[in-house]
């Protein structure tokens, strides 16, 4: 699974050319909906139903709401919003799994089943502290990211610089 790193600049590449504006706060609310899905390690529930397209629609409706009564693009805020949450079920599931069940819950409501790609472009992080490689197997993976997402975020910040 990629790290936040990772997952950071998969929000941003998939939500910035939606998103109503496109600025500092809006890096920040993308790249928050981007890395969401994770806090379900709190709860022992990780890669289950936050994992999914279902959540995706249910924090882009939310991120609508929200920017609605703001009076602020709803609809824009609502799919930029979607789009960066979907971009952690797309990025998790071209990733290395290493821990039971395998893959992420990428369809739910719909169904419970897991679902993991054949093709693995993502190393996987290891949550393991304890051990003495911990860093550099992580850093290894940082890299990785950086090397896939960094020129897909960067040529889609530069493409939406060229459009305005």
């Amino acid at each position: 699974m990629p790290s936040p790193v990772g997952h950071a600049l998969g929000g941003l590449a998939a939500g910035w050319g939606v998103a109503p504006k496109r600025d500092r706060l809006t890096a920040v609310v993308l790249t928050a909906a981007a890395i969401a899905p994770d806090f379900d390690l709190v709860f022992g529930t990780h890669r289950e139903a936050s994992h999914s397209v279902g959540a995706a629609i249910v924090a882009g409706f939310a991120a609508a709401c929200a920017a609605g009564a703001l009076k602020r693009e709803p609809w824009r805020w609502g799919a930029a919003v979607a789009l960066a949450w979907g971009s952690h079920v797309l990025l998790d599931w071209l990733s290395n799994d290493t821990r039971p069940p395998i893959g992420v819950m990428a369809l739910w409501p719909l169904t419970h089943e897991y679902y993991k790609s054949a093709v693995e472009i993502f190393p996987p992080v290891s949550r393991r502290y304890w051990e003495s490689r911990f860093w550099l197997y992580n850093l290894r993976a940082v890299a990785a990211e950086l090397l896939i997402m960094g020129p897909i975020a960067l040529f889609v910040l530069w493409r939406s610089r060229r459009a305005r």
